[in-house]
């Protein structure tokens, strides 16, 4: 877990986590699930990571390039890549073996909060007198997060590691809903820079 990283909702929050992404791509030489909440963020980084990845020899797959049937067919095949995702890819992608090692999820998967059907149901629930954000919103995003984390827990012979941005799972109350749902596995909080490297050091020598 990066905790020097801007919060999520704030305008640097993007720009930071671009070189961050990289320095972790680099170190696992592709192998890389990279998970977003929005496909603006999404966009934003893969434009800005292509060229480079590319001029090292790891290809560049993205949700939207492709149906996601043949994404994951050469996400499986090649195994110096790197997917990047949203929505869906959270759950239900199974990529066993060397082509996933890394896996870094770049904030906690909270619903949005403009969509209506998500604004209907938060409006019902304060109606009724309880608190939607403990009752419907967290519990949601642990789940989904959980799910997130799964993508690299497929057989007993697989390894790698987990990188977190959203600093809010170490400094916020609510981070240990998250922590807590996943299995027992060592976690590592510091700054980014520190992260990466004891990243390169496992990836390195397991």
């Amino acid at each position: 877990i990066a905790t020097d990283l801007p919060d999520p909702a704030q305008p640097a929050f993007q720009a930071k986590i671009i070189p961050v992404i990289l320095k972790s791509l680099q170190a696992s030489r592709g192998r890389g699930l990279v998970l977003f909440t929005s496909f603006s963020l999404l966009k934003m980084t893969a434009e800005a990571l292509r060229e480079e990845l590319s001029r090292q020899g790891i290809a560049m797959l993205c949700q939207g390039d492709m149906p996601r049937h043949r994404l994951l067919e050469r996400f499986r095949q090649e195994t110096h890549s790197v997917l990047m995702a949203t929505s869906s890819f959270w759950e239900g992608v199974d990529v066993p073996g060397e082509s996933l090692s890394n896996l870094i999820l770049t904030r906690l998967p909270f619903n949005v909060p403009d969509e209506p059907v998500f604004q209907a149901r938060m409006e019902e629930l304060r109606r009724q007198g309880s608190n939607p954000f403990y009752s419907f919103q967290m519990p949601q995003a642990v789940l989904r997060f959980k799910q997130g984390f799964g993508r690299l827990i497929r057989s007993q012979g697989d390894k790698g590691v987990v990188l977190v941005l959203d600093k809010r799972i170490a400094t916020r109350a609510y981070g240990s809903w998250f922590l807590e749902s996943l299995p027992p596995c060592p976690v590592r909080k510091g700054p980014a820079q520190e992260i990466l490297a004891w990243q390169k050091e496992f990836l390195d020598t397991n």
